[in-house]
């Protein structure tokens, strides 16, 4: 764990207010060597969108320290139409339940949410299986969630799965050694699309019902409506895939299309939002200042984190500058 506080140390220095990573990456650099996992090199050994190859990290985990990681997998969480929605939690060897904990130490909780364009992707994918590790390593519960998928379910089953989701969490807390205070949602670009909808449908207290309090995005779309036209060049396929998540044919006439864009719902009592994004990925790069700009003018403080090349959704953390700002920031907002 030391290695992981080297790097929440470095990120604490740049990671308030809305700074470009990239101000920073000297610094959690630096950070992120101490931890010894992924790829070595100079600063001369650069990747195709210019990153040096000691900024372009590896496994989160080592095996070592992954195998150390408790999964308790495919617990039934839901059941809609005789469908079972599973979910894995993942946590620490040393997080029992509460109940058996002495001290009645309980751990923030981290709702993990895969993407795959609203129709594709699963909890059980290589990625979002060591990303769940990964959290849980760090020091929280991990709660990696499937959902069901378009256009066989079109919104807002989605977004009701993961929803129960979090109630869920909240009802079984005790079982995990869980907070129930203190729930936070990470999704990767379909899932970042849902992760901001946790964070942003409702108002109040976010310690209660599926309101979350903190919400990282990794290459979230945020307006799916005739709006998201405007913003950079979405192509015919990212379009199609919308229409077909709506159930709708048309982009100008999706009477779900608002429902489902969080820059929609956003008020002064949503929580902390961490929106990460590359300059010249696939998903257009203003979805993103959509949201901060929304979120900005309800009266939020979004962090925003724009890196240069084309990384999207979770391949933003193969970066440990990247790494470091969300271990940091979940820290900040969780704690």
């Amino acid at each position: 764990m030391s290695r992981r506080r080297n790097l929440i140390k470095a990120g604490s220095l740049c990671a308030l207010g809305l700074l470009l990573v990239s101000g920073c990456t000297a610094a959690l650099a630096d950070a992120g060597n101490s931890r010894g996992h992924g790829a070595g090199g100079g600063t001369g050994d650069r990747s195709e969108d210019g990153r040096p190859a000691h900024q372009r990290g590896g496994p989160l985990l080592s095996a070592e320290e992954a195998a150390a990681i408790t999964v308790d997998a495919d617990i039934v969480y839901r059941v809609v139409d005789g469908e079972q929605i599973t979910l894995d939690i993942c946590r620490a060897d040393d997080a029992g339940d509460a109940e058996a904990d002495d001290s009645g130490r309980t751990r923030a909780a981290v709702m993990l949410i895969h993407g795959g364009g609203f129709r594709a992707g699963d909890k059980d994918g290589r990625q979002w299986q060591e990303i769940c590790r990964w959290i849980a390593d760090a020091g929280y519960v991990a709660v990696n969630l499937n959902y069901r998928l378009a256009p066989e379910y079109p919104y807002p089953a989605a977004f009701e799965d993961v929803q129960e989701g979090v109630e869920w969490t909240r009802a079984h807390a005790g079982t995990y050694g869980i907070d129930p205070d203190r729930i936070g949602a990470l999704g990767g670009s379909a899932g970042a699309n849902l992760a901001q909808l946790l964070g942003s449908v409702g108002d109040g207290e976010t310690t209660t019902g599926s309101r979350v309090g903190s919400v990282v995005s990794l290459s979230g779309p945020s307006d799916l409506t005739e709006r998201a036209l405007e913003l950079g060049e979405p192509d015919d396929r990212q379009i199609q895939t919308v229409l077909d998540y709506l159930d709708c044919s048309q982009i100008t006439d999706c009477p779900a299309a608002e429902a489902a864009s969080p820059i929609t719902h956003v008020d002064p009592s949503d929580p902390p939002f961490l929106i990460l994004h590359s300059e010249r990925e696939r998903m257009p790069v203003e979805q993103a200042q959509a949201l901060a700009d929304a979120l900005t003018d309800a009266g939020a403080t979004p962090e925003v984190r724009i890196r240069p090349g084309y990384a999207h959704a979770t391949g933003l953390l193969a970066d440990r500058t990247v790494q470091s700002v969300v271990l940091d920031f979940l820290e900040r907002t969780l704690s």
